[in-house]
């Protein structure tokens, strides 16, 4: 028994010394490299000396580069290390070589003068647009989340595209880069032309080259971009569109014409005009706009909803000053119905109407207020007065005499029945109201009447049902609760068409009807 615990005592004794030797030999990483900066503007080989405490690695180096060794034992004593450059016939380059011992690294910087001397950054203008890293570089300098007061131009090549443009918004959102791989974020970008995005606009893709033209802010103060929709695509793939009035509020155009019946105003003059409105008013008068069709935009051609979309332009061509025309009613100021004759590229037409200058997210469209101007003629055609949703021409557009002004039809109360999808195609509108009947699903919130509500064409979310019409912008009354229904009842509600944070959503919609379901 004696020998027994005279051995445990020996063994114990030896994993204690053991323990004891393996703390004093364990030693923290640590990597000293003796140079920060490496220029090789005399030299195409430079030595430094290191010294690490754990076996080292070179994790990371420019091509153009060599490390000799490149990897080391640990060692207390400094060892020689050669840093060499190939010869550089092109223009000077910088960059680094990263040393490590796992997760520790030192950086050495490296610079290399070359044949063709510093690397043009361009200086923003039109005639020497900014390269990316030179728009990185000026944009970084600027103060925090302080937009420029004047457009700058920047060139380079889409690498990645966050958000296609899309009818919805006639915007998108993309990263373009150098061959150096400096990239540069273009957020929100209007489309060439400075015009919104539509379906029949060539969609850009990686490798595309561009040129950027707008406003840009270094936001959050580590972020280079171009500023929400202050920014355009000036030429994509060598193809140029000068910018003109309806997307920017600009244009080159000469005004003419006094807006009357007798003398319409050109695009030009109706840009002009409507300039002069404070944003989002409509006039309060109609004008008189002349002009030959030069493109039709997404669901521009008169369709379901009676009415139609389009630029004109004073001779018909894409390269002058145009004017928006947004949902305009026909002939007679009444929805296009079938077997009226359809609007095409070329046809000459005056537009009647109310027209407004709309302020979205820092941009400005001068366009004609929505359903609210109608084509007064088509092809030296004068529509007559046939009842319908408007008027005899020169009354206001959108009503009939002793009604509300306002949508299709006549008045406000108007409602569109729309699927689903049909209601996500739609404009956002604080006017027009649409009818949807759904099955109730995902999460309610039962005090404001929240949910998702679903057809067999797509979801859509309701934000705020109501048991009586309040009217756009009411605040909720907080009456759901009394309507007593459930995920799986199928409802009929009517509302308006919104949207927050890129989402759509049914806007202070009250309720008509439901059955009851089951999830």
């Amino acid at each position: 028994m004696r020998i027994h615990k005279l051995l445990a005592t020996v063994l114990a004794a030896g994993l204690l010394f053991s323990g004891c030797l393996q703390d004093e030999d364990y030693v923290l990483p640590n990597l000293v490299v003796g140079e920060e900066f490496l220029d090789f503007s005399d030299d195409t080989e430079l030595k430094i000396n290191l010294t690490a405490t754990r076996d080292w690695q070179v994790r990371s180096k420019p091509d153009w580069v060599a490390v000799d060794p490149d990897h080391g034992t640990a060692s207390a004593k400094a060892q020689r290390v050669v840093v060499s450059v190939l010869p550089n016939s092109d223009y000077n380059r910088t960059g680094e070589v990263l040393f490590s011992i796992g997760l520790v690294k030192v950086a050495v910087a490296v610079k290399q003068p070359g044949a063709k001397g510093e690397k043009p950054r361009g200086s923003g203008t039109l005639e020497d647009p900014y390269t990316v890293g030179g728009a990185v570089e000026f944009v970084s300098g600027l103060a925090a989340d302080t937009p420029t007061t004047d457009n700058v131009y920047i060139k380079g090549k889409i690498s990645q595209v966050t958000e296609e443009y899309s009818a919805q918004y006639g915007n998108g959102t993309f990263y373009i880069a150098d061959d150096e791989g400096t990239s540069f974020y273009v957020f929100r970008a209007m489309y060439l032309g400075n015009k919104k995005w539509t379906a029949s606009d060539t969609q850009i893709k990686v490798g595309d080259e561009v040129v950027i033209c707008g406003q840009v802010v270094n936001f959050k103060g580590n972020t280079p971009e171009t500023v929400a929709n202050k920014g355009f695509i000036y030429s994509l793939n060598g193809k140029v569109v000068e910018p003109s009035g309806s997307g920017s509020g600009g244009g080159t155009g000469t005004p003419s014409g006094t807006g009357t019946q007798a003398d319409p105003y050109n695009a030009a003059g109706a840009n002009a005009f409507i300039k002069t409105l404070a944003d989002n008013a409509e006039s309060d008068k109609d004008i008189y706009v002349k002009g030959k069709i030069s493109k039709i935009a997404n669901n521009g051609e008169f369709g379901s909803y009676g009415n139609a979309t389009f630029y004109i332009t004073d001779d018909g061509s894409t390269g002058g000053e145009d004017f928006y025309c947004y949902r305009v009613l026909y002939l007679g100021n009444r929805d296009w119905k079938t077997g009226d004759t359809q609007i095409k590229v070329g046809d000459e037409v005056v537009i009647c109407g109310r027209v407004v200058k709309y302020v979205n997210n820092s941009s400005t469209t001068l366009e004609t207020a929505q359903k609210k101007a109608y084509i007064y003629s088509l092809n030296g055609t004068i529509g007559d007065s046939g009842g319908g949703s408007g008027t005899t021409p020169g009354t206001t557009p959108g009503t009939t005499p002793g009604t509300t002004p306002g949508g299709s039809g006549g008045t406000t109360s108007e409602v569109q029945t729309v699927t689903v999808a049909q209601f996500i195609a739609a404009e956002v509108s604080q006017t027009q109201k649409y009818q949807l009947t759904g099955k109730i699903t995902g999460t309610i919130n039962t005090t404001y009447g929240n949910f998702d509500l679903e057809d067999s064409t797509g979801s859509v979310y309701v934000y705020g049902l109501t048991k009586t019409e309040l009217g756009y912008g009411a605040t909720n009354d907080k009456s759901y609760a009394s309507l007593n229904l459930k995920a799986g009842d199928v409802v009929t509600i009517i509302g308006y068409r919104g949207v927050f944070n890129d989402k759509i959503e049914v806007l202070n919609a009250y309720y008509v009807s439901h059955t009851s379901g089951s999830n």
